[in-house]
């Protein structure tokens, strides 16, 4: 057994171990007590009682796999991935393109500070606006009075910024309001909608318009890049048939595929729904709200007017380097998380993470490997072969 000092998620043949084997590993990896280690040793952990305090209709649980990717290593730490998704191949992907980077070093993360996308994003429509540019000159002169009225009661969140947009219509004319908020390490999506509120309350107050809705705006969320440089050496591949390929041979094939991707919105989509296979599926473990992630990187995607892949790769001296960027809304506080007790422990028992950001980076680090091992699959062994499940190794 490895020792407590030597703590490592590069477990070779994981995936060959029986569940036992792996949830005894984790226990070692993680610290945990045998109460702790029930929680994933019991088949459901949602009774009756758990599941009326859920509310809206429930009848039973629906069971999907909580899986564990390993080798990676985000900043510098070694992390057990929780992920929750139907795809056997999914997982092995994310293990594989994982493995590629851990031998360079793993990936790094970073969430973007002060990045012009809002952690979350209030909205406020006003209808009827009969002179826009009168309304938006008197909402801007009383930004700091508006924004301290988005913060009343707000102790762990913080509206920071408010800015104006006039779409157009063809007869009526309207105005909204963004309200741009940090907040904290939840979500957002309730603070949001109440501090828009609060706001268009008051905005009504001093422009004399009425205001249609309130609403968060799903295109916000934490702005992470990543990044990883595989050196070529680590790229080469071998077929179940015996053919192989070079590094040099599989880094070109990647580095077209991604101008592919950059240059074909067909083809960019496909690119970026792999990316999202893994950030789903940590989503997912986790207690995200995976629809909100989805709908904000499907506008990130075409912020340039242009859809493009969320990630790019390139070609550096003796490495294939690939970069990342996308908007992840998350948050480990408030939610649904404390009603889901393996989402809660996925949290903070197997990623143990300290902060939302921290939760944010790791999910596009996810997605960075996910993609790297979907296009070196593509470049070499192709789908079918790729798709193979693992097979169950017995002993």
């Amino acid at each position: 057994m490895r020792g407590k000092d030597m703590k490592s998620s590069a477990v070779p043949n994981f995936f060959k171990l029986s569940i036992d084997e792996r949830v005894a590993i984790l226990k070692e990896f993680l610290d945990l007590s045998e109460e702790e280690t029930m929680i994933l040793k019991n088949l459901c952990t949602l009774g009756f009682n758990e599941l009326e305090a859920i509310g809206e209709n429930p009848i039973s649980n629906y069971e999907l796999p909580l899986r564990i990717a390993n080798y990676f290593k985000i900043n510098g730490k070694d992390y057990f991935i929780p992920m929750v998704v139907e795809e056997a191949s999914v997982v092995a992907g994310a293990c594989y393109g994982a493995k590629l980077c851990y031998k360079s070093g793993g990936i790094e993360s970073q969430t973007i500070k002060n990045s012009e996308y809002g952690k979350a994003i209030g909205q406020i429509q006003l209808i009827n606006v009969k002179n826009p540019e009168e309304a938006e000159r008197k909402i801007l002169k009383n930004k700091d009075r508006l924004l301290e009225k988005a913060n009343e009661g707000h102790k762990h969140s913080r509206a920071y910024d408010i800015k104006l947009r006039q779409p157009r219509t063809a007869n009526e004319k309207m105005l909204i309001v963004n309200i741009y908020i940090d907040p904290g390490d939840a979500m957002g999506a309730a603070v949001a909608s109440q501090m828009a509120e609060a706001v268009a309350k008051e905005i009504s107050r001093i422009t004399a318009i009425p205001y249609n809705a309130c609403i968060i705006s799903n295109y916000s969320g934490r702005h992470v890049k990543a990044e990883a440089k595989v050196h070529v050496e680590n790229l080469a591949r071998k077929s179940a048939s015996g053919k192989w390929w070079t590094g040099e041979e599989v880094r070109d094939g990647i580095v077209w595929l991604s101008r592919w991707a950059e240059n074909d919105v067909y083809r960019a989509t496909t690119h970026n729904k792999g990316i999202m296979n893994g950030v789903d599926a940590v989503a997912l473990a986790t207690g995200q709200d995976w629809r909100a992630i989805e709908s904000a990187n499907h506008v990130f995607a075409m912020r340039t007017g242009r859809y493009k892949p969320l990630s790019v790769w390139y070609s550096e001296d003796n490495y294939l380097v690939g970069r990342l960027e996308m908007l992840i809304p998350c948050g480990i506080v408030g939610g649904e998380i404390k009603k889901l007790p393996k989402a809660e422990f996925a949290l903070r028992k197997i990623l143990k993470v300290k902060s939302a950001d921290e939760l944010a980076e790791i999910m596009a680090a996810v997605g960075l490997a996910q993609n790297l091992a979907a296009l070196s699959m593509l470049a070499t062994i192709g789908l079918k072969e790729g798709h193979e499940p693992h097979r169950k190794i017995s002993k």
